[in-house]
């Protein structure tokens, strides 16, 4: 059985049943040719009831893509998603070859062909769509056409099925012009048990290894059709926070805009009758109200005086809210903001190394796989065979500086001058002596 079990007898809570709907993809995303998914029509239903609009508050519930496009214009959110996709492809990754045999020549004809497929930052708005939406699809383009149904037929990484000069280039697509079109949900022993075989894009149907998935933060599988066998955007992982953030840098600047209020204690009931009085008395007072300016008071019936608000600590809470960003999206807040830290022999070195660590874990996790299947394509493209010894690695976000790299080679001299030093001098060498 695949996609068409009736996900109503999925055992979910009362009340919550909205969270669990299918994803409705937009017209024209599913072609007419098949039958739709199960219950997908209830997704186009009344509107989401209080405490789904409250779960999508919270970040609790898919929003949908056209929320999780807005969202990606606001600062905060893109900041944290692209600080992520620079620093996971800024230094990139090297080729290397295992054995006895000379393959620089394989390792540059690599390095050509990937600069020429643009890899490098193909995957970084790869990472991009993972932040924003929670999911990005690689189209791989090998030059089948479109009709006939060639793009169904699995891409297999074979020299037989993949011939060689047949790859023109990897082409990204966004989560919501797709939808799955079959996926295993009868027996969870199953490989591929909730993973689309099949894809619609924009009325095509494509199989999977045609459409090479990156989510680095998957969902439980009862939620999977609810976010289109995508994962939990970081976007809508940070909505709380940044929603806090907003609230409380708006609060601060109402209160420093208004801070202060001059308060006039005067005899009201003299202005009983004459209401127009009072008033040319307070514009009066605003007109010359500076250090230059002059305010006379009736000495025995008025007074005038200064109410402020304090405003200590309203720096410290407004930082703490953008802190709590950061927080969310494992970014120190220098490579967040900028904003470097304050204080006695403040640093931030050590969050840094945290934050590269972090990085690396997320390479491994979102590119790792698919950048092997990449890998293994380029090499059937240039020699119609995959070298097994032929790997790569990420090269380490972490750099020492002109300085410490002198340090270092003068370290290994002194080490190698010590060594020499305790050997003695060879045989050769006390011969020549003599």
């Amino acid at each position: 059985m695949a996609e068409t079990l009736r996900l109503k007898s999925l055992p979910v809570q009362a009340g919550q049943g909205d969270a669990f709907r299918p994803y409705q993809p937009p017209k024209g995303v599913r072609g007419e040719a098949r039958a739709p998914l199960a219950q997908d029509s209830a997704a186009t239903g009344p509107a989401p009831s209080g405490w789904l609009r409250q779960a999508m508050a919270e970040g609790v519930a898919f929003p949908g893509y056209p929320r999780l496009a807005e969202l990606s214009q606001r600062a905060e959110y893109r900041h944290m998603v692209e600080v992520i996709a620079a620093e996971a492809t800024r230094e990139w990754i090297t080729f290397s070859a295992r054995g006895t045999a000379d393959k620089k020549q394989r390792l540059a004809e690599l390095e050509r062909d990937f600069a020429r497929l643009n890899v490098r930052d193909v995957l970084r708005c790869m990472a991009e769509y993972d932040g924003y939406y929670g999911m990005g699809l690689l189209y791989v383009d090998t030059g089948q056409p479109r009709s006939g149904g060639g793009l169904e037929a699995p891409l297999l990484l074979r020299p037989e099925t993949f011939r060689k000069g047949s790859l023109r280039a990897f082409v990204p697509i966004e989560p919501v012009w797709t939808t799955p079109d079959h996926y295993e949900m009868a027996s969870p022993l199953s490989p591929d048990f909730y993973q689309p075989s099949r894809w619609w894009v924009q009325g095509d149907v494509l199989h999977a290894t045609r459409l090479l998935q990156f989510v680095s933060r998957p969902v439980p599988d009862l939620l999977k059709p609810a976010y289109n066998f995508g994962g939990l955007s970081l976007s809508q992982m940070a909505g709380p926070a940044v929603e806090n953030w907003l609230r409380t840098r708006q609060s601060v600047s109402d209160l420093l805009n208004a801070f202060s209020i001059v308060a006039l204690s005067t005899d009201m009931a003299a202005y009983a009758q004459d209401p127009e009085g009072l008033l040319s008395r307070v514009e009066a007072f605003n007109r010359f109200r500076s250090n230059r300016g002059t305010f006379v008071l009736d000495k025995d019936r008025e007074k005038l005086d200064l109410l402020a608000a304090p405003l200590a600590g309203l720096d410290r809470l407004q930082a703490q809210a953008q802190e709590q960003m950061c927080a969310v999206a494992q970014e120190p807040l220098v490579k967040f903001t900028g904003i470097t830290p304050s204080g006695l022999n403040a640093s931030a070195e050590g969050e840094i190394r945290v934050f590269y660590d972090r990085v690396h874990a997320f390479q491994e996790t979102l590119y790792r796989k698919n950048l092997t299947t990449i890998l293994h394509m380029v090499m059937l493209n240039l020699w119609g065979e995959i070298d097994p010894d032929i790997d790569f690695a990420f090269v380490s976000l972490w750099q020492m500086d002109e300085i410490d790299r002198a340090y270092l080679k003068k370290t290994h001299v002194d080490i190698e001058n010590k060594n020499i030093l305790r050997q003695g001098p060879s045989k050769k060498d006390s011969e020549d002596i003599e």
